[in-house]
């Protein structure tokens, strides 16, 4: 009785350390400790938070007309433009986010040799964020859909508020700019004539109150087009333009642009003007979790686990000339913390956009 005894419970055990074994389906480590050339397994990496800064600038373009120098003969004590310049106006900055691939969140995954029934199942988007992981057995593996953000991606738009196209065209032929310019001085005579007849009502159509008004916005336009070619033109147009910014915690504080009145933004620090800086002060909400230091997650490696991160709320000023721009409370994945979730008869549903974990279903 005690031989066969002792008989099953060696086969008990043998089951027992076989089972284990084959639910060792895959090990996790940090992307740095992975063997060079090691083709057994996958990277997989968590997302960080880039901040999308849309700054909306006015800029004015100031053009001097073809005919500037003839401006005091014919108009005196006027303004008008004698030489080129562009000025620029701060207006508005919008703040925004995006996820990417954070390289100091990355992991490789080695795969067991296979044993068993099951294995381990990972999804990546095509960027590396991983999005879900799960263990299968004999029974098929449940489907799941996504349904991805739409992103929108930021272009440089611009809003014109002043007619491009060219100065009017005059007839040059054989004529000096003298002869030019009394030309368009008699045309202009002319357009105040006949806004002056209109006016007084020496015109039918001054009895329709559309066709009048029709009337005198475009003989408004022809005067201004014939002017500006002594004046010169003042175009102005709105021009959104982007700054990307990834905060992190060595640097709370950084100077992302400069912004001056004659040259616009400039991206970095070696434009001139006045520093553009962004600072980002996390509020510590996830500063009671006991997770595993920097170092432990980059040295250890964990069977049957992925590293998931939790993110922190951080405030988020952006300031330009002492004044604040804009400050707002935005989620900041890599201000948060990495800790580590069992994959065992279950499957794991990743935010990608947070690294965070948003569902378990059980198998």
């Amino acid at each position: 009785m005690n031989k066969f005894f002792n008989r099953f419970a060696f086969v008990v055990l043998a089951l027992s350390l076989f089972c284990g074994q084959a639910r060792a389906q895959f090990t996790t480590t940090f992307a740095k400790n992975a063997s060079p050339g090691q083709q057994n397994g996958l990277y997989y990496s968590l997302p960080q938070t880039m901040l999308q800064l849309d700054f909306v600038i006015r800029e004015t373009v100031c053009e001097p007309g073809p005919l500037s120098d003839y401006a005091d003969n014919y108009f005196e004590n006027e303004d008008y433009v004698d030489y080129q310049t562009t000025s620029y106006e701060l207006l508005d900055v919008r703040m925004s986010q995006k996820a990417t691939p954070d390289p100091n969140a990355m992991f490789f995954v080695t795969f067991t040799a296979g044993r068993g029934t099951g294995g381990a199942i990972f999804d990546v988007l095509p960027n590396g964020i991983i999005r879900s992981v799960g263990m299968v057995g004999n029974k098929e593996e449940d489907s799941f859909k996504y349904v991805e953000k739409q992103e929108v991606e930021s272009v440089n738009s611009e809003m014109a508020h002043s007619d491009k196209a060219g100065f009017v065209p005059l007839m040059t032929a054989g004529k000096t700019n003298s002869m030019l310019a009394k030309e368009a001085v008699d045309k202009i005579e002319e357009i105040r004539k006949a806004k002056f007849y209109l006016i007084s009502g020496d015109v039918e159509m001054a009895s329709n109150p559309e066709t009048f008004n029709a009337m005198c916005n475009k003989l408004d336009e022809m005067e201004q087009q014939y002017l500006s070619l002594f004046f010169g033109r003042r175009t102005t147009r709105e021009v959104v333009r982007t700054i990307y910014v990834i905060p992190n915690k060595e640097t709370p504080t950084q100077t992302v642009a400069k912004f001056s009145e004659t040259e616009g933004l400039t991206s970095g620090t070696a434009g001139s003007g006045d520093a553009i800086t962004v600072q980002t002060l996390p509020l510590n909400t996830t500063a009671v979790i006991n997770a595993p230091s920097q170092s432990a997650v980059e040295s250890m490696s964990y069977e049957n686990k992925v590293m998931y991160r939790i993110p922190e709320t951080a405030n988020v000023k952006v300031t330009y000339n002492g004044q604040t721009l804009i400050e707002e409370r935005q989620t900041v994945n890599q201000l948060g913390v990495i800790v580590m979730a069992p994959v065992a008869n279950s499957k794991l549903y990743f935010d990608t956009e947070t690294g965070q974990i948003v569902n378990i279903k059980m198998q």
